[in-house]
This record gives C-alpha cells, structure tokens and sequence, in this order.
C-alpha cells in the first residue's frame, strides 16, 4: 500500500489527467458533430436540463455564458440542424429552445461507445465502491460550483 501522501499526489494527477481527456473527448465529439466545444457544452446542458424546453435565458444561467456567447452558439446549434428556437406561446418575450427530431439519437450516437464501456466498467465495482466514488464526484462538483459563484474558500 502506498503512504498516504503518495496516494494523494497520485489522486491530485489523475484529477489533472481526467479533466484533459474529458476535454480531448468534448472536442472529438463536437468535430463530429460540426460544432465548437462552447456549442456542445451548451447542447448538453439543455439536453440534461430537468427544465424543458430551455430558455436562452437559463441556459446563460446554468453555463455561466454571456446572453451574446449564448446567441452565438444556438445559431450554430440550429444551423446545424439540432435545435429549433420557438416563441413562448405564454409569454412573448422569451424563446423555447427544441430538439429537432431525431437530433437526440445523433448526439447520443456521438457518446454511446464510450457510455457502453463505462457501464460494464461501473457494473464490475461493488455497492461500496460506488458509494465511494459518487461522494467524491459530488464533493468535487460541490467546490468547483462553490469556486465559479465566488466563494473563493470553497
């Protein structure tokens, strides 16, 4: 077993290594897509919104986007044939933001291989063991979100 401080350090290079593939990842799935990481990155928070349709307003919100840098990448987004911006048939003044048909099974086509693995991959560790990881997941989550809104103790 490795001293605690190596453990640590070896946690802190994994941590840095996972955050670059991560990216590597987004930008080969974006390419394959015809899109920028900013327009994918926007894609899949509307797609995993709990709220649907997304607003370009909520959207801003939950990316931490400018409303101009927001614009940009649905009319990306729309020009390439995954979202359609409608107006709200309650208010007027806001948009709704809909998948195009069938746009759903090409993005998750996009990032089924790799969810295919990982499943068989998490289906091997045990109830513990994915305890274990899901607290850490969500702690590291929890400080990086309590960074971006500005509690710089987080």
């Amino acid at each position: 077993m490795k001293p605690a401080s190596i453990e640590r350090v070896d946690l802190v290079r994994l941590r840095f290594i996972l955050g670059i593939k991560l990216s590597a990842f987004n930008q080969f799935v974006a390419d394959q897509l015809g899109l920028n990481v900013t327009d994918l990155e926007c894609l899949e928070v509307a797609y995993s919104d709990e709220v649907q349709p997304v607003t370009p307003g909520r959207l801003s919100k939950l990316t931490g986007l400018s409303p101009g840098s927001i614009t940009s990448s649905l009319k990306n987004l729309e020009k390439a044939g995954l979202i359609t911006r409608e107006p709200d048939p309650t208010d007027g003044r806001r948009t709704l933001l809909r998948f195009v048909p069938g746009s759903r099974a090409a993005i998750t086509a996009c990032f089924e291989p790799v969810n295919r693995h990982l499943a068989e991959f998490d289906g091997k560790l045990g109830s513990e063991e994915l305890k274990s990881i899901r607290r850490y997941f969500c702690g590291v989550l929890k400080i990086i979100d309590d960074y971006l809104k500005g509690d710089q103790s987080a």
